[in-house]
């Protein structure tokens, strides 16, 4: 006999396949319900209606990638730009080595696009939970290595920008591993766009220099 618990992220988990490949409105409570093995009632008992099941699986999504993230609020920056440098470094490969060969991003990935070309509350949840808690990570560490403000234009396209880097390698996996000829990402080829992207951010040294 399934659990609630079961059930209930059977629910989130079908949702989020369905409403990435099918979009809001096409996905029905009875496409729910048959891709979870779950009652068509199970979707009002634990989220009250689609609606309610849409934002549960951006909670969902947003509180996983914290996690496989480790950031679950913008942290305190360390004062010398060494340790701000390696915390950076130490967050990027992280995000590389989550974006490039984690299964369960990519299941997550035509949700996320969608909302992005759509925002809805769903969004707001994914932007409030998860984007903008990574974002502001990221602003404060650059704004230590090169010296300006967190809230400073630059500063905020800067991120924006290495995120973008990283993203790439989810977004684009597929036309990359064929012009590699590889099926997936070798440990060898891992390490090697690690300390590719991390490379960048010599950059923001380059920045710091600038200012002086």
């Amino acid at each position: 006999m399934p659990t609630e618990d079961s059930t209930r992220n059977r629910l989130i988990q079908a949702g989020i396949r369905l409403f990435g490949e099918h979009g809001y409105k096409v996905t029905t409570t009875r496409m729910l319900a048959d891709e979870a093995q779950a009652n068509i009632g199970s979707i009002a008992y634990y989220f009250d209606n689609k609606h309610g099941l849409y934002l549960a699986a951006a909670r969902y999504i947003a509180g996983a990638l914290r996690e496989r993230l480790d950031i679950h609020e913008p942290i305190t920056v360390p004062d010398d730009r060494e340790t701000a440098r390696a915390t950076l470094e130490a967050i990027v490969r992280r995000m590389v080595r989550t974006f490039a060969t984690d299964t369960e991003c990519r299941h997550w990935l035509l949700m996320v696009m969608r909302e992005q070309l759509h925002p809805s509350e769903a969004f707001d949840i994914l932007q409030n939970q998860a984007f903008g808690v990574v974002q502001a990570t990221l602003s404060h560490l650059i704004a230590r290595l090169t010296g300006r403000a967190a809230d400073d234009p630059v500063t905020a396209l800067e991120t924006h920008t290495l995120v973008g880097q990283i993203v790439f390698f989810l977004i684009a996996r597929e036309p990359l591993l064929r012009r590699l000829s590889l099926e997936t990402f070798d440990t060898d080829t891992l390490a090697t766009i690690e300390d590719l992207v991390v490379s960048h951010l010599s950059l923001y040294d380059a920045r710091h220099d600038d200012r002086r």
